[in-house]
């Protein structure tokens, strides 16, 4: 039941990669190639680690719901990516056949478009970090209706239980996202004139960074994945410190930055603070709020969110080509998970 996702997964970090290398000296000389080869192999990743997932925390499974778990998420991405084809396949089709709407789906002259409406202000950056925001969203949403259900007892009818309802939810809705998103970007940096007229407002969020490669959201989902594995809060911590902490840097950063953090950056001193006070607090106050599911002393917690604060200051003061979408949530959460088992 899981290997169809398994292989839309897979798949995934495969056309990645020959995309990637078939690019490849621009990619390059861009400073894209690592970044993409590490998107795709977290798809290859992904891939690996999601038939682990449901049962995870949840030994007591039956096989007989964790089959239905495994057969929902593979029929819902299915049917999205079957759904998708047919409209990109329809919209490929009549650009082909009429010259003026090929020449009006031009993605060259899509990103000269998209540059002259380009804004690099607060309300612009605000915007573009309460999409990722959400994500956090709809996690923390997830894991309190499966509480409530779990307090009620229909969770123990349906054969499951908090972990494996919450992360049922999660994984299909961020895989459903993922799905979308680069089974787009994929299009449109090859075939931009399959895509539909509609499916600009997908990249009104794009940076002009990522006009020539995949949008930040796709790594950002694809590096949670793993620490679905750990106690929620530290999947928690991964998950807000990745949005909510480098939002705080952001937007702190450009409403009060008035110190360059180093020679040729648009990071400030004053961001660079934000973001790491925001990271040491997000993993005190989860740790805290959700101690039921991790239950270890108030020392612990410290060291962990001293650790996570210094490896978020580090990435944000080292990173270059590297996103800090697949750094922050691999580096900080790594470190929190050996704090944890140690």
């Amino acid at each position: 039941m899981y290997l169809p996702t398994v292989i839309i997964l897979i798949g995934y970090s495969i056309f990645t990669f020959i995309y990637t290398f078939k690019n490849r000296k621009a990619k390059i000389e861009s400073n894209l190639f690592l970044n993409e080869i590490l998107i795709a192999l977290l798809f290859f990743v992904s891939g690996i680690l999601f038939p682990f997932i449901y049962q995870a925390h949840s030994l007591t499974l039956n096989q007989a719901s964790l089959n239905f778990l495994w057969l929902f998420t593979s029929a819902f991405l299915i049917m999205e990516i079957g759904g998708l084809l047919v409209m990109f396949l329809y919209n490929g089709i009549i650009s082909i056949r009429n010259p003026e709407i090929m020449a009006e789906r031009d993605y060259a002259k899509y990103c000269e478009e998209f540059n002259k409406n380009w804004k690099d202000d607060l309300k612009s950056e605000l915007g573009r970090k309460i999409l990722h925001l959400f994500s956090s969203f709809i996690i923390f949403f997830f894991w309190t209706l499966s509480l409530i259900l779990n307090d009620l007892g229909i969770l123990t009818q349906l054969g499951l239980d908090t972990y494996s309802f919450a992360y049922w939810l999660t994984i299909t809705i961020g895989l459903g996202f993922v799905v979308m998103f680069q089974i787009g970007d994929l299009t449109r940096l090859n075939r931009f004139y399959f895509l539909p007229k509609w499916s600009k407002i997908w990249y009104k969020s794009m940076r002009q960074k990522e006009q020539n490669t995949f949008l930040a959201s796709t790594p950002l989902v694809l590096s949670f994945i793993p620490f679905l594995f750990a106690p929620f809060p530290i999947f928690g911590a991964v998950v807000l410190i990745t949005t909510g902490a480098d939002a705080a840097a952001c937007v702190i950063g450009k409403k009060f930055g008035k110190h360059s953090l180093r020679k040729n950056s648009n990071k400030t001193i004053e961001g660079f603070i934000a973001g790491g006070l925001s990271t040491f607090l997000i993993v005190v106050i989860i740790s805290l709020l959700y101690h039921q599911w991790m239950a270890v002393p108030i020392e612990e917690i410290l060291v962990m969110a001293t650790v996570a604060t210094i490896l978020f200051l580090l990435i944000d003061l080292l990173a270059r080509n590297i996103s800090d979408n697949i750094l922050n949530p691999l580096i900080c959460g790594f470190g929190i998970w050996i704090i944890f088992l140690l």
